[in-house]
């Protein structure tokens, strides 16, 4: 009895601990049906309570209890799967955005699209006139085959699921969006006959802001910029009108109606990169017929649609840098802020390409007293405009200018880490002093080198993190005597430099021990490997190899060595990594 007791006891601890980490998941994802799971699996530890009180009451209500307990816990998780298979089948919350693929994704997003048209044109005109504009552009395009209306008054792409599997994977997307950009274009157009066009542009916009897939938007962007930013402008356009910028406008793939809509299905037929082309061409085209139809102030209207697209589409319109190419006065603001940050990155690109233009031709001359002092006068002018340039990009990164979109931040981004490498450079410049060893002034103490080292990781421990790096310490008490800040330096530039050249996921073992009268410090690495003819020069000042670069961190390491009376040399074979030895004077006992 006692071990049947200790049994249900264990049971109970280990269904509590079940329970709890149920609990926590719920609390992370906050999912509806995971309420349920976490009802039915209470009833666990409940179960295992009952079984050590079944030992000390006898009665037949306890007998019933334990069967009902197990039912009610079976039917909690039946109601949760229920509603997670529901959840997919329905088309919602995060499962099934994980799971569905992107030719997929696109068939749903239309769907929503021509379900919320549905909606609206189904109290105007019936369902009965909507069903034969669908039969319609079935007979336009056969891979619409089988969709149908529901009771719900809602579309069915069942059928389209199937017939997408007979079409190549290179295909789908592109066959996809042409037949649907026609079916949802006759749909405007039975929606256009009840309600002013930009009210429907308005209405498009709101669904098409609900898409976060990346591919979807990719390809739904053309079809959006042409019927909410033209098409609203096209629509008010009297016939003659349209005559006239019909005949401007003659472009394969877009087609202006007799009502001022655009027919942009055609143009899928094309490669992703002709459609842009074709996109800036068609506004090109269209910019004089509409400024002599509604003089300049149709550039502004023009602005004004394009900033009120959703934010989605917008993004890819920056990315693709749709905006430079558009015709003069439209969008001129956003130009402006597109060539500035252009010229910000293009300026300190030209900067570091002259400054490491400038070491190369130094690094051949052997004036050393004559480029440290050189250098040291460029640093310091360099600080102040490129303090003047981060002060800016740091107001616009805060928003302190004005709102940012997603894609004006990434950009920013790397514009800011572009700055912090400039900035990283001038600091290695300002070392300089720190090659020539008659010029340290060494400030002597007694230290442990397993201290120093261990500083020196921690510090460096996220930069080996970001490449999935392993760091293995094997140091012992050996003390020191020297200057530690610069010692300290020394070994930060030599294992900075074993991060730098060892590839993602590689491992750096550093070694203190005492040799002699010396702490022989080893740093080993299993990146990629020096050549032999290379591993006297790369000690040299400026010396950077293939790499790029400034060349001063091992300068300067070996220097700051030597002057310590110690010594600091390579050893490395191609492939296989580069292991660094470095000798220091052993403190002496006072």
């Amino acid at each position: 009895m006692n071990i049947a007791i200790t049994l249900s006891l264990l049971n109970l601890v280990i269904s509590i601990i079940i329970f709890s980490m149920i609990s926590k998941i719920y609390l992370l994802y906050g999912r509806g049906y995971l309420v349920w799971f976490l009802f039915g699996m209470a009833f666990i530890p409940i179960i295992f309570i009952y079984s050590i009180f079944e030992f000390f009451v006898s009665s037949s209500y306890i007998i019933i209890a334990y069967p009902l307990f197990v039912i009610i816990m079976e039917i909690a998780i039946i109601v949760a799967e229920r509603n997670l298979l529901l959840s997919i089948r329905e088309r919602e919350g995060e499962e099934y955005k994980i799971l569905l693929r992107e030719d997929i994704a696109m068939l749903r997003t239309f769907e929503r699209i021509a379900n919320y048209l549905i909606r609206r044109i189904s109290t105007l005109i019936g369902i009965k006139n909507i069903e034969k504009t669908i039969e319609e552009c079935i007979d336009k395009y056969a891979i619409l085959s089988g969709i149908y209306i529901n009771g719900n008054e809602k579309i069915i792409t069942t059928a389209v699921e199937k017939n997408i599997d007979e079409i190549s994977q290179d295909e789908r997307i592109k066959t996809l969006i042409e037949a649907f950009s026609f079916f949802i274009d006759a749909l405007i157009d039975l929606y256009a006959a009840f309600v002013p066009y930009t009210k429907i542009a308005e209405d498009m916009r709101k669904e098409i802001a609900k898409i976060d897939n990346k591919i979807t938007i990719k390809w739904i962007m053309p079809f959006v910029i042409l019927k909410t930013v033209i098409e609203p402008i096209l629509r008010r356009c009297k016939i003659d009108e349209l005559t006239e910028i019909r005949i401007s406008v003659v472009i394969e793939g877009i087609n202006i109606n007799k009502k001022g809509g655009i027919d942009i299905h055609e143009i899928y037929k094309y490669e992703y990169k002709e459609i842009i082309e074709k996109l800036i061409k068609f506004f090109h085209r269209c910019r004089y017929p509409l400024i002599r139809i509604f003089g300049e102030e149709i550039n502004k209207e023009i602005t004004t649609n394009f900033r009120l697209l959703p934010d989605n589409i917008k993004e890819e319109i920056y990315k693709l840098g749709f905006i430079r190419d558009l015709p003069r006065g439209i969008l001129e603001e956003e130009k402006l802020t597109l060539m500035s940050r252009d010229r910000i990155i293009e300026e300190l690109a030209e900067r570091k390409r002259k400054l490491e233009e400038a070491y190369k031709r130094l690094s051949e001359a052997k004036l050393d007293r004559m480029k440290s002092n050189f250098i040291n006068i460029i640093a310091h002018e360099l600080r102040t405009p490129l303090t003047v340039i981060k002060t800016y990009a740091d107001l616009l990164r805060y928003e302190k200018l004005g709102k940012l979109n997603k894609m004006q931040k990434d950009k920013l981004n790397k514009m800011i880490k572009n700055i912090e490498k400039l900035n990283e450079l001038i600091n290695d410049m300002l070392q300089i002093p720190s090659i020539d060893s008659k010029e340290l002034e060494l400030r002597r103490e007694n230290f442990y080198i397993k201290d120093l080292i261990k500083d020196i990781v921690d510090e460096l421990k996220e930069m080996a993190k970001e490449k999935k790096q392993k760091i293995k310490l094997s140091l012992n008490e050996s003390m020191t005597n020297g200057d530690i800040k610069l010692i300290e330096k020394a070994l930060k530039n030599v294992i900075t430099n074993a991060i730098k050249y060892t590839y993602e996921g590689g491992k750096i073992e550093i070694k203190a021990g005492k040799e002699g009268a010396f702490t022989h410090v080893v740093i080993k690495d299993n990146g990629k490997g020096i050549d032999k003819n290379e591993l006297d020069k790369i000690f040299e000042p400026f010396y950077t190899g293939e790499e790029g670069g400034v060349g001063l961190g091992l300068a300067i390491a070996k220097n700051i060595i030597e002057s310590h009376g110690g010594r600091i040399w390579a050893e490395s074979d191609i492939g296989k990594g580069t292991t660094f030895h470095i000798l220091l004077k052993e403190a002496r006992e006072k």
